[in-house]
């Protein structure tokens, strides 16, 4: 059974994916290798160079028929898909995504060497670009193959890489897929409340995501505790509700910035990032 590992740019995916390499044995099949040096013999980004991908969908094909015949002819080993799209093309595989806080990510590709197409002015650049060009490919593959590569329910396991280092991350994938095991791993810091503690007699904790950010729709009095414990990951399941998903919104933009700091408060974290969902309240 192969993995194909997918998720956020700057989530750590190829850190990660050298991890598997070096500790484990296992070879790595890479696609933003091959994208990024496409873009850097061509004197563009990687976002410029997508967007012309979007009108010639050539290299895409290219990219994910080798994903998909290299799984099939060697399906009797282990391959790690360091790819987007692997979670659709390669057969036989565990599917992985990794999430990062959007200013952790920034803060990360800031310090990465990678090359002079991807430059940026500040973290606040860094997170419009990586932003910007998340949405174009996701816009892409829907698209070309119908799918959404954001949405959760597509994969086995969802593991957020902010609080945790490369080693503890690479760790819960290779233990979560050593037993085959599915389920969603966050970091208190990425997990935006919508409700009071009190307000919650959920035990359950359950979350979706909105604009690039895992709201909590239930079992808000399990995050003090998750805060304070200083827990890299947290478990979590999908909500599905989508009347659970709107009312959950609706709280969170009636009651903005404050709710935040109430939780900054009570679970002893500092949020990286500001979700717009906060930023409309209503004062």
């Amino acid at each position: 059974m192969h993995i194909a590992i997918s998720g956020k740019l700057g989530s750590g995916k190829s850190t990660v994916c050298g991890i598997l390499n070096k500790d484990h044995g296992l070879e790595i099949y890479s696609t933003g290798k091959i994208q990024r040096a496409i873009a850097e013999k061509m004197g563009i980004t990687t976002l410029e160079l997508n967007r012309r991908m979007a009108l010639d969908p050539k290299l895409d094909h290219e990219i994910d028929d080798t994903v998909n015949e290299i799984s099939r002819r060697r399906s009797d080993e282990c391959l790690v898909f360091d790819s987007r799209m692997a979670w659709h093309f390669a057969e036989n595989a565990y599917k992985v995504y990794m999430y990062v806080d959007p200013t952790v990510a920034a803060k990360r590709v800031m310090g990465d060497d990678r090359g002079n197409v991807e430059k940026y002015r500040d973290v606040e650049d860094a997170c419009a670009q990586l932003k910007a060009r998340s949405e174009e490919e996701n816009r892409r593959y829907k698209e070309i193959y119908g799918v959404d590569n954001f949405d959760y329910a597509n994969y086995d396991l969802i593991v957020d890489s902010t609080s945790a280092d490369q080693f503890e991350t690479a760790k819960l994938i290779m233990d979560s897929f050593g037993k085959k095991e599915s389920g969603i791993f966050l970091s208190p810091k990425c997990l935006f409340p919508t409700a009071l503690p009190e307000e919650d007699g959920s035990g359950e904790l359950k979350v979706f995501v909105h604009d690039g950010y895992n709201f909590v729709s239930s079992g808000h009095g399990l995050l003090p505790g998750y805060g304070k414990s200083g827990a890299r990951f947290v478990k979590a399941a999908l909500e599905t509700d989508e009347s659970a998903v709107k009312r959950a919104l609706s709280s969170a933009r009636r009651r903005g910035k404050k709710l935040l700091k109430t939780y900054e408060s009570l679970c002893g974290i500092k949020y990286e990032s500001l979700p717009a969902a906060f930023i409309r309240s209503v004062k």
